[in-house]
């Protein structure tokens, strides 16, 4: 009988590679950019802003400043300053959801706004986005979802004759500081240096307590503009900051840039006699202004007129010296649709913002 022998084959791992699938890596997960923060805020706010959506929404908002502030930490251009000007409105806007938990008539940064926090927050948050989609320098680095165009044309805020006084003389000043300082710049940074400084600090501080002064649906609108945290005073700021570091670049983008947001008021509020600020924005830009033997100026003062030498250059050509929202959401001028409080407030503005 034949034999059958059963052969047994060891198969040694070292004699045959054995390539089983790689076990497939975990998905990276991608930190949120200032924009994805800054849009997960504007999500939070829509419908209102309850008191469960408060700390996340000022958390959001906080991580937005923090990288934008590590993002531009010098001015150089106009964009750098709009970008500036995002990173300090930001505080006005933390502060008034932070305030939406409080009493009506608790002051949010020593203001009284009153029944109108809502509205503050809709219209800073509104003015951040028009001021990155404006400047294709700050979308680089920050570059939120813009919004749908208002359903209705904003109505001017009507001023009584105080504001008129004082947005008039705003106006003339914004232009014929950034004037005389882009003149000193021009003669390489020579003249009455010190005393120009002492006039912007005077017009800054002027502007920032006048809002702060009027409180209620004024300032709710416009303290994102005239406050020394606004655009007004941010500006200023660099504009004292250029002329102290000899920075040209930064004196002609805080000049540019007054002189825009005065424009943008203008656009936003009417006289007390009904009447537009369009003389008073041409005036302003027509007359030329000396920054030689310049005294500190009154809040009512006028800078002397006498021609100048050549405005300087603008080091940023392709930016739009837009830090105002122009199209703040409708409202009637006496107030009447503001009369809510800040959640519902905040609701019916953002409402606006999608038509």
């Amino acid at each position: 009988m034949a034999r059958i022998t059963h052969q047994v084959h060891h198969h040694d791992l070292h004699d045959e590679q054995v390539n089983l699938p790689a076990t497939p890596a975990a998905p990276q997960a991608t930190a949120p950019t200032a924009a994805d923060l800054f849009n997960d805020a504007t999500t939070r706010m829509v419908g209102g802003i309850g008191p469960d959506q408060v700390d996340k929404i000022v958390a959001d908002l906080t991580a937005v400043q923090q990288m934008l502030s590590a993002a531009s930490p010098q001015i150089n251009n106009l964009s750098d300053l709009h970008t500036h000007i995002i990173i300090e409105q930001l505080n006005e806007e933390i502060a008034s959801v932070q305030g939406t938990t409080s009493a009506t008539g608790t002051p949010i940064l020593g203001t009284d706004l009153g029944q109108f926090v809502g509205r503050s927050i809709n219209d800073i948050h509104r003015d951040i986005i028009d001021i990155a989609q404006g400047d294709a320098g700050v979308q680089a680095v920050f570059n939120p979802t813009p919004l749908p165009d208002l359903a209705t044309p904003p109505v001017p805020f009507h001023d009584n004759a105080e504001q008129t006084a004082f947005l008039t003389q705003f106006i003339q000043d914004s232009s014929h500081l950034g004037q005389m300082a882009t003149t000193i710049a021009n003669d390489g940074f020579q003249g009455d240096v010190a005393g120009l400084l002492q006039q912007i600090e005077t017009f800054a501080t002027n502007a920032s307590a006048f809002d702060q002064s009027q409180g209620g649906l004024y300032s709710a609108r416009f303290w994102n503009e005239l406050r020394s945290d606004g655009t007004a005073g941010t500006a200023a700021n660099a504009l004292i900051e250029g002329l102290q570091t000899h920075n040209a670049g930064e004196v002609s983008a805080a000049a540019e840039q007054l002189a825009t947001n005065a424009s943008d008021l203008a656009t936003n509020n009417i006289k007390v006699d009904g009447g537009t600020y369009d003389d008073v924005v041409a005036a302003a830009q027509a007359t030329t202004v000396t920054a030689t033997a310049a005294a500190t100026p009154a809040a009512t003062s006028t800078p002397t007129v006498q021609d100048i030498a050549p405005a300087l250059a603008s080091t940023t050509p392709t930016a739009t010296a837009h830090a105002d929202a122009g199209n703040h959401a409708p409202i009637d001028p006496a107030g009447s649709i503001d009369q809510h409080s800040p959640a519902v407030e905040m609701a019916h503005h953002l409402h606006h913002m999608w038509g």
